[in-house]
């Protein structure tokens, strides 16, 4: 070829290229290249994301995430693991017409999807999971005809999966797992044949599970757990026989485990956790074991009857849960053939018997939790062989007998979990490598504290409170250097606590509940890392040190029922992260120091039962967050300032360790005075409001209705005022009211009911309050305490009783009640305490009474019903009280209340004697109808000696008492249960131990005492005043005019007459109340102690009683700060809390041989006050008892 034509050929082939490439160029830059720069331009915001797409040197088709196919583009994947878009969903992908695969998960997306994604029909992958997309599935996803694999998982689409889904012929993976996807489930899901895997898991389906999903029978892996399915399992689950995994947990799946999932063969796991699954398990599932089944998890159903025998066929298992079901019977012994299980949860599953020993066979058992059942018996030794053991737990059961020693084998086991068993003895030698957690809390260990405890040398967690340890400390924890929480409450542990444990790694050290003594030492309080110290109910002493600010890291104090003593610390206002403190039961004095104000953190505030005193700081405003302050047996005083609500605005959630109790405002028994203030309103979650025994005066502010929350109102023993309930007073989660001892008047509202409907005590006594009880009260369904005594309310009593069918207890005496009692009693079943007394109800006493099966007092007295006694009233099991006294009873004494006698009319009145109901005598016609009969009157001699010998050493020993004298009965004779009124003067018989019975009348009593002058007085107790009184003879007796309870009874004058004492009263010897008596010492004391067994030998409680007073020189009652107020309950509490040796009384200043013998006393007086009669001591082994005293070498005229 020559050269111009080889130049011409060149040129033409030069411009035929550029031709190709500028045809080729403008060909992709109209198609998905041009798509591609439009989609980018719409990004442009995150380039920092995707830099290579806003790179220009790069080729489109090479830009990240793109891979193209000549000249389309037919994959996508922007998956941003790690960097998000946070764009809207782009609406240009829709342009890529040949687009086969759409990866955009994780890409923090949102917005809905653009509508022509759905006609890419070549789409196979579509993942648009981890975004925030919303919106629905539209049925025009039916045009992506090639879908393979569809994921939505992890965005906000809602509404129901269109039925049009089925059109997806070759959808293989379909997953919308934690969506908003509710409502049915299409049945058309069953014709997607190809599909393997199905996961529906998260969303808020319901309705039944379509049977026709038993069509998939290639289906791998089902997911359709945290859903809202119902109904019971479909049998045609047996059909998926390539099924692999099946979780169904977490939604309220019923009925039972159909027996056709035996056919699943191929299932690697099977999970129905937490649904309302019920039944037997079938048996059919050994046949999973012909497969390789793993996990097997059937927790917090219903499940029923024995655990099959057949699980232990699933010798692949390495994950059995049964926990939370009601199985019975034992755990199969065959267990112990699951050689590969890892986990066996078995918590509160119903299971009974006793461990097998077999379990130990499991040598890959990691956890082992058989908590919360009804297991007995000891630890089998063949648990031993448990080597791989790293988590024990089988709390809360009834396993018994010691801790064994080969527990210490174990060397990987990291947990030990044994609490709340009967477990006993002493606790073996700890030589864990890896134990980290011990809990032995609540059970019987004895002993002293293992030294070597610290051998375990990771362990972080020791818990062993409410056990028998005894001992001191010693250098127990020293070596514990990796020890966090330290809990040893509820033990009997004595001796000081040691200086080494604050420089321990405690975050948690609970002593309390022991008998730990001394001073708290300083170095505590150097710790660097304490966030609760709990050192209640021990005997430390001395003041709270100012050095308690340098525990920074403190939050939660708790010093209560101690014997600190001085004024709150101002240093503890430096604790700036302390949310709970209790001072409670000390002994601290002054005012409560502004600085601890300063605390902002405070959840919880307990200074009560101190002895404080001074207004509440308004400065108490700075508490944002405090939720609970009591204040109560203090000397608080002044207004309750405004401020104090500025807590008691929010309820804060608990941490994991301590559960908060919040909303209790308690200001009871101080000196506060003024109205309750208006703005007590603003406490919005006070749940208890108690403010009783204080001088608050006024009206009860309607405010008080605002605070929606309180279930506790307690405003009794004020000088409150004005009606007890203002009109629109609504209270509806109100269940206890308690307005006592007040001077309220006026009628309740007629619909009490309707605006506090779910009260359940109400006490309304000693206030003046007038009219008829509302009938809405006994329409108040939980009611079951109602008194209303000691006012002046009138009407019926019986008019809507029937209603109150939860009634325990109902108190309407001394009111105006009249009408009749009715049948209405008898739907009150529930009913053990009736006291209608003092009123002027009628008619005859109903019959249906004695329907009233739990009733333990009853009183009718002093009123005006007429007929006979019903008969088997007294026949109800349980009534320990019962008074008809003061009627007009008729005819006969039912056989079941006294032995038959006749039961005359007008007969006079008797006197009460005792607290014993009013015994009526003979007229004078019926005595000489019955001839005087001799042997008649002895017996009645006889039983008025022995009553009022009783009943003068009830009033000795009850002299200085605060309340009236009650005593329970068994009714032996008709003059114990019925009376008559009658205008004629009362007499009475009474006898003194040197002296036989004298006939008193009340007139005589009168003219001896000069109308009951001033000048007579030579005492003043509990129960009234006593006077001196001369008889004819000069005789000189003692008159108690009594201010409740009834003894010598004359209208509303009360005496008990009883032998004059001239050295004075036991009391005033004890006490010292002349100036001029002398204390007087032990052994004078002792004899007294004797002289009077001799003598009392039928009165064992009382005695008991007395003995307490001689030993410990204190009154016996006026004990407030233990339950009962008395001198029997503040003895047991300080024995049970082992300080009996501040029990003695403390003006004695004896040797220890002279404490022996009062250690010795006083534990016979504790046998007398058993509250069991038949467990305390004849009087003939007390006098038995207290001559071996006499026995001992105490020295008694001697160095005692």
């Amino acid at each position: 070829m020559s050269t111009p034509t080889w130049k011409a050929f060149h040129i033409h082939f030069i411009i035929l290229l550029c031709f190709l490439h500028s045809s080729f160029s403008i060909a992709i830059s109209v198609g998905d290249i041009g798509s591609l720069i439009a989609l980018r331009n719409s990004l442009v915001q995150r380039r920092d994301v995707i830099p290579s797409w806003f790179d220009s040197k790069i080729s489109p088709c090479k830009w990240t995430g793109i891979k193209c196919d000549g000249p389309t583009v037919h994959h996508i994947d922007l998956s941003c693991t790690f960097l998000h878009l946070d764009l809207p969903f782009p609406n240009r992908l829709g342009e890529f017409r040949y687009l086969k695969h759409l990866n955009l998960s994780h890409c923090a997306l949102t917005g809905r999807i653009s509508a022509n994604l759905w006609k890419l029909e070549d789409l196979e992958t579509l993942d648009l999971s981890d975004n925030r997309l919303i919106g629905l599935l539209p049925p025009s996803l039916s045009h992506l005809k090639s879908l393979r694999e569809l994921v939505l998982d992890d965005n906000s689409f809602s509404g129901s999966i269109p039925s049009a889904i089925d059109q997806l012929k070759n959808l293989i993976e379909l997953s919308v797992h934690a969506n908003s996807f509710s409502g049915d489930l299409p049945a058309e899901l069953g014709n997607l044949q190809k599909l393997q895997s199905l996961d529906l898991s998260g969303n808020f389906f319901s309705g039944y599970l379509p049977s026709s999903i038993g069509n998939l029978t290639k289906l791998l892996y089902f997911d359709a757990s945290q859903n809202g399915f119902t109904g019971p399992l479909f049998p045609e689950i047996g059909n998926l026989r390539m099924l692999r995994s099946l979780d169904l947990s977490w939604n309220s799946l019923t009925g039972t485990i159909p027996m056709e999932v035996g056919t699943l063969t191929r299932l690697n796991s099977l999970n129905v956790q937490n649904n309302n699954l019920n039944g037997a398990i079938p048996a059919t599932i050994g046949n999973l074991g012909l497969g390789d089944l793993q996990v097997l998890n059937l927790q917090g159903c219903r499940f029923t009857g024995n655990v099959p025998e057949e699980i232990s066929k699933l010798t692949w298992l390495t994950y059995l849960n049964i926990a939370h079901n009601d199985f019975e019977g034992e755990i199969p012994l065959s267990f112990g053939k699951l050689s590969n299980l890892v986990y066996f949860l078995a918590a509160n599953a119903g299971l009974s018997g006793t461990i097998p020993g077999q379990l130990g066979n499991c040598k890959k058992l990691k956890i082992l939790n058989l908590s919360f059942n009804s297991l007995y018996g000891p630890l089998p030794d063949g648990l031993a062989g448990m080597e791989s053991i790293e988590s024990l737990i089988f709390d809360s059961n009834h396993l018994s007998g010691p801790v064994p020693d080969w527990i210490s084998n174990w060397k990987q086991v990291e947990s030990i979990m044994l609490a709340n068993n009967y477990f006993s003895g002493s606790l073996p030698p700890l030589n864990f490598l890896s134990l980290t957690l011990l809990d032995m809390n609540s059970n019987m260990l004895s002993g002293k504290l293992p030294a070597g405890i610290c051998n375990a040398k990771s362990l972080a967690i020791l818990l062993l409170s409410d056990n028998k340890f005894t001992g001191k400390l010693d250098n127990t924890f020293r070596k514990c250097l990796n020890l966090t929480d330290l809990v040893l409450s509820g033990n009997d542990l004595f001796g000081e606590i040691l200086a080494y444990l604050g420089g321990l790694q405690l975050v948690t050290l609970e002593l309390s509940k022991n008998r730990f003594s001394g001073r708290i030492p300083g170095q505590l309080w150097e710790s660097k890392a304490l966030m609760e110290i709990s050192l209640s109910n021990n005997l430390l002493e001395g003041h709270i040190p100012m050095d308690v600010a340098k525990v920074s890291s403190l939050q939660r104090l708790q010093l209560d029922n101690n014997l600190f003593e001085g004024k709150i610390p101002s240093s503890l206002g430096e604790l700036k992260n302390l949310t709970n403190l209790s001072l409670h039961g000390n002994m601290l004095i002054g005012e409560i120091p502004l600085q601890l104000f300063k605390c902002t953190k405070l959840v919880s505030l307990d200074l009560g039962s101190n002895r404080l005193s001074g207004p509440i700081p308004k400065s108490i405003s700075k508490l944002k967050l405090l939720d609970n302050l009591v204040l109560s047996n203090n000397n608080f005083s002044g207004l309750i300032p405004d401020e104090i609500c500025s807590g008691f605005q929010m309820v804060p959630l608990p941490d994991s360790e301590f559960t908060q109790h919040y909303g209790m405002l308690d200001l009871s028994n101080n000196e506060f005075v003024g109205p309750i203030p208006n703005s007590i309103k603003q406490c919005i979650v006070v749940t208890e409001l108690l403010l009783r025994g204080n001088k608050f005066c006024g009206t009860i502010p309607v405010e008080i209705s605002g605070l929606a929350n309180l279930t506790l109102l307690d405003l009794s023993f004020n000088s409150l005022t004005g009606p007890a309930l203002p009109q629109l007073f609504s209270m509806r989660n109100l269940q206890g009211l308690v307005l006592s001892h007040n001077q309220f008047y006026g009628s309740l509202p007629d619909n009490l009911g309707s605006v506090m409907p779910s009260l359940a005590k109400i006490d309304l006594s000693n206030n003046r309050l007038t009219g008829s009880l509302p009938s809405s009260i006994f329409g108040i369904k939980t009611l079951t305490f109602l008194d209303v005594s000691m006012n002046s309310f009138s009407g019926s009593i019986s008019l809507a009783l029937g209603a109150t069918s939860s009634l325990l207890t109902l108190n309407a005496s001394n009111n105006l009640f009249s009408g009749t009692l009715g049948d209405s009693l008898s739907n009150l079943t529930t009913l053990s305490t009736l006291d209608i007394h003092n009123n002027t109800v009628a008619g005859s006493v109903p019959s249906s009474l004695s329907n009233l099966a739990a009733l333990t007092y009853l009183d009718v007295s002093d009123n005006n019903f007429q007929g006979t006694v019903p008969c088997n009233v007294c026949g109800i099991v349980g009534l320990a009280f019962v008074n008809f006294s003061g009627n007009r009873f008729t005819g006969y004494v039912p056989e079941t209340c006294a032995k038959s006698k006749p039961c005359l009319p007008n007969q006079p009145d008797f006197p009460s004697i005792g607290g014993y109901p009013p015994s009526p005598v003979l007229t004078r016609a019926s005595v000489w109808g019955i001839a005087l009969s001799a042997t008649f009157i002895s017996l009645v001699l006889l039983v008025c000696l022995l009553r009022w010998r009783l009943l003068r050493q009830e009033a000795a020993v009850l002299d200085r008492g605060n309340g009236k004298l009650v005593t329970a009965i068994e009714p032996e004779s008709v003059d114990k249960l019925l009376g008559k009124k009658s205008k004629e003067p009362l007499s009475i018989n009474i006898a003194t131990f040197q002296h036989s019975l004298l006939r008193i009348n009340l007139a005589f009593i009168l003219s001896a005492t000069e109308n009951f002058s001033k000048a007579y007085i030579i005492g003043d107790g509990g129960f009234g005043t006593v006077y001196r009184a001369s008889l004819p003879e000069g005789r000189i007796i003692a008159v108690k005019r009594l201010n409740g309870g009834g003894h010598l009874h004359a209208d509303h004058e009360r005496f008990l007459i009883y032998e004059y004492m001239e050295n004075g009263s036991l009391d005033m010897w004890l006490r010292n109340q002349a100036d001029a008596v002398e204390a007087l010492d032990w052994p004078t004391r002792f004899k007294i102690c004797l002289g009077s067994a001799r003598g009392l030998a039928f009165l064992h409680h009382g005695f008991g009683v007395v003995m307490l007073e001689l030993v410990t020189g204190r009154a016996p009652t006026g004990q407030a700060d233990v339950e009962g107020g008395n001198l029997v309950g503040w003895v047991r509490w300080m024995v049970s809390s082992g300080r009996e040796y501040e029990v003695l009384d403390p003006c004695l200043s004896s040797s220890e041989l002279c404490k022996d013998q009062m250690f010795g006393v006083l534990a016979i007086a504790r046998s007398c006050t058993y509250d069991e009669p038949w467990r305390r001591p004849t009087m003939q082994d007390v006098v038995k008892l207290l001559k071996e005293e006499v026995k001992k070498k105490t020295g008694l005229h001697g160095s005692c």
